[in-house]
Formats: structure tokens, C-alpha cells, sequence
């Protein structure tokens, strides 16, 4: 299964009135591919049980590059194809290289 991965902006407050949003888009070479992982920040975030938390932070795994941004979407976006991360042991493994780097979650999309 194959699919397109429409970038998003890097190093921009993407949330809405109120809340910060932010992601940073990263690759990691794994046997001699590159997979392609956010790095997702929010903070003031509050929750339906009126607790508030000013930091969450996550990484997920999108999957394997097959093409790097080799065009765009009609709003000017570009776009990759990706194929997700499907084999356990390459999950095991891809999140043991994250969680080395200080990353503490890896959820794979």
C-alpha cells in the first residue's frame, strides 16, 4: 500500500487561536532507505476534564520514501509518495534508532 504524503508547513505555528501547533518533518536511513518521521509538538493544550498539560509532544512515523517531493497539490503543497511500515521487526527496530535519539513515543501511521 502506497500513498501521498502532503508536506506540511516546517517551523510554523499550525494551530488554532489560542493553541501552538507545530511539527518538524525528519529522515532516518534505515537499510539503505529513508523513512520519513514528524516530530509533533503542542503545548496549552486542556482536556475534556479541565486539566491542562503545557507540553505534549509525540513522533510519528509516516513510512518509507519512495519519491521525494516530486510535485504538489493545487494549494502549492508538496507532496511525496509513501509506503507505510508494516513488518513488526522493522517497527521494533526503526523505534529502538527514534527512542535512542532521546524520543520517548513512536507511533507508526
Amino acid at each position: 500500500m502506497r500513498y501521498i504524503y502532503v508536506h506540511q508547513p516546517q517551523g510554523e505555528d499550525i494551530g488554532f487561536d489560542g493553541r501552538s501547533y507545530s511539527l518538524a518533518e525528519n529522515l532516518l536511513e534505515y537499510k539503505g532507505r529513508k523513512v520519513l518521521y514528524l516530530n509533533t509538538e503542542a503545548s496549552a493544550i486542556s482536556f475534556c476534564d479541565r486539566s491542562y498539560a503545557l507540553h505534549l509532544g509525540s513522533t510519528i512515523v509516516k513510512g518509507y520514501v519512495l519519491k521525494w517531493k516530486y510535485g504538489a497539490n493545487e494549494k502549492g503543497e508538496p507532496l511525496s509518495e509513501i509506503e507505510p511500515v508494516t513488518d513488526e521487526v522493522e517497527q521494533r527496530d526503526i523505534s529502538k534508532l527514534l527512542r535512542d535519539g532521546n524520543i520517548a513515543t513512536v507511533i507508526f501511521f
